[in-house]
């Protein structure tokens, strides 16, 4: 994973996960495929990106997550742990622990998210740095939810942890950024291959929630490595 821009910054990619979700305990390990949990899905996903230097898997100090530390550990990815109910000071910390100019936000019960728009993404949010404080295809997009990327600098972060904040904005970072829209410089990114597929879940929130993406996954066969064609593609059989 090398950043490749001409701006030398360094790009880091913060996944958060947990096992103490309250409507489905422990979902981030739970099987996806016959051989990969959700989190391990995700992350040998999201290895392919090339515009990211590094991939943090962003946890909490909670005991409870202590077997989530271990197994990431023993497969050697970067863990950082923070406030489990502040998860805006624990993205803050782990950027700076790990000196990022830019955070891409990714959660761990988006197990589907696609390397190539992570790429396109920091390589649009790099070009226009100058005039963008946030960029994201969650709201008001063409993609499935469940696809969710969020870039931003982290001096905003830094701001953020300086400032009054709601309940709400401590624990969903987006928040944070969208209650202040006439002080940042919000932009959301659609895709370019036709169709509005807003209207599809792809996020993990429950047992049944993670049985659909199974069943998509094996309906289509999409391996590992599918593409976002691919993903509209299957999308269109349902």
């Amino acid at each position: 994973m090398k950043s490749s821009s001409a701006i030398k910054l360094t790009v880091a990619l913060i996944v958060q996960a947990r096992l103490s979700s309250s409507r489905f305990p422990g979902k981030v390990l739970e099987k996806i495929t016959s051989s990969e949990n959700v989190l391990s899905y995700l992350l040998k996903r999201l290895s392919r990106c090339k515009r990211v230097d590094k991939i943090i898997v962003a946890t909490t100090t909670s005991s409870k997550d202590d077997l989530l530390e271990k197994y990431l550990t023993q497969n050697n990815y970067l863990v950082y742990r923070g406030s489990e109910v502040n998860c805006l000071e624990r993205y803050y910390e782990a950027a700076k622990q790990h000196k990022a100019d830019v955070v891409i936000r990714i959660t761990a019960d988006c197990p589907l998210v696609i390397p190539e728009v992570v790429d396109e993404m920091v390589a649009y949010y790099l070009i226009n740095y100058k005039s963008i404080d946030y960029l994201s295809n969650r709201q008001y997009t063409n993609f499935p939810e469940g696809v969710d990327v969020e870039v931003f600098g982290s001096k905003n972060l830094k701001k953020a942890i300086k400032s009054k904040l709601r309940k709400e904005e401590c624990e969903h970072i987006n928040y944070y950024f969208l209650n202040r829209s006439a002080k940042y410089r919000i932009r959301y990114y659609n895709h370019t291959l036709g169709g509005d597929y807003s209207r599809f879940k792809l996020s993990i929130d429950t047992p049944e929630d993670l049985d659909k993406i199974r069943q998509l996954l094996k309906k289509n066969r999409l391996c590992l490595n599918f593409t976002l064609s691919d993903l509209i593609a299957a999308l269109n059989t349902e």
